[in-house]
């Protein structure tokens, strides 16, 4: 008499794609909602404090959107359409509101290049969902859609802990940053940018240095994840076998 063993599903996280699905809704919900309260703004302007009151319900709305529903229901209006959650990775469960607050900051100050780590890390998670312990995972329940399932490290490559080569490349993309000003500086001039006087072909180097910036700033986020900058360098395990005399 045989007996069937039942396997554990893996986790599945979420595409880059239905991410960024969830971003656009979201954008799109807060873009509406914010349209919706001007106008509300604009026909109680009469009122006494009726503007000042109507801007710091769009302010709220802004900073409060994300924070709120992912802390209470792990998911934003965009994250429950594309069948996502937001979950704390050491607990299972919906991360607290001061953790999905930080998170929020994090992903608004860095945008889209802070998705590039989802291509190196093994949970497929952003430079956000990294320092705020948090993953998107697809909801169980959903059947046929694209995901990801947890990557597998090699076993002989010994990493810097995480926190050491993010700090490596922040300080990697400060200097990329300040390089790139130095850069348009140089190109354009006392004048070209201030009066906003510059050439035709001085505006098409400026432009270049700026996608140079930006392919840089990727190159530095992926190199340094995988280990390969300087002040921040993996390594490889070495077994050593002991010759007994």
């Amino acid at each position: 008499m045989s007996e069937a063993i039942g396997l554990a599903a893996p986790v599945r996280y979420a595409t880059f794609t239905r991410r960024f699905r969830a971003l656009v809704i979201d954008n799109l919900v807060l873009s509406g909602t914010g349209v919706a309260l001007f106008f509300l703004g604009d026909a109680v302007s009469d009122l006494p404090g009726a503007t000042r009151l109507v801007l710091l319900l769009i302010v709220a709305l802004i900073l409060l959107y994300e924070p709120v529903l992912v802390s209470r229901r792990g998911a934003t209006i965009g994250h429950a359409v594309a069948r996502l959650r937001v979950v704390d990775v050491r607990t299972g469960t919906w991360p607290s509101f001061g953790r999905a607050f930080v998170r929020f900051l994090i992903k608004g100050i860095l945008g889209l290049p802070s998705f590039i780590t989802m291509a190196l890390d093994r949970r497929h998670q952003a430079v956000h969902d990294l320092l705020t312990h948090t993953a998107v995972q697809v909801l169980e329940t959903e059947e046929l859609v694209e995901f990801h399932v947890e990557r597998i490290e090699e076993p002989d490559v010994v990493l810097p802990s995480r926190g050491r080569r993010l700090v490596v490349i922040v300080l990697y993309l400060v200097v990329v940053f300040f390089a790139s000003n130095i850069a348009i500086a140089l190109v354009a001039g006392p004048g070209c940018l201030s009066d906003q006087a510059c050439s035709g072909g001085t505006l098409l180097v400026i432009q270049l240095i700026g996608v140079a910036w930006l392919a840089l700033s990727a190159a530095t986020i992926i190199a340094g994840w995988k280990g390969l900058l300087f002040g921040a360098r993996r390594s490889r395990r070495v077994e050593s076998d002991v010759a007994l005399a």
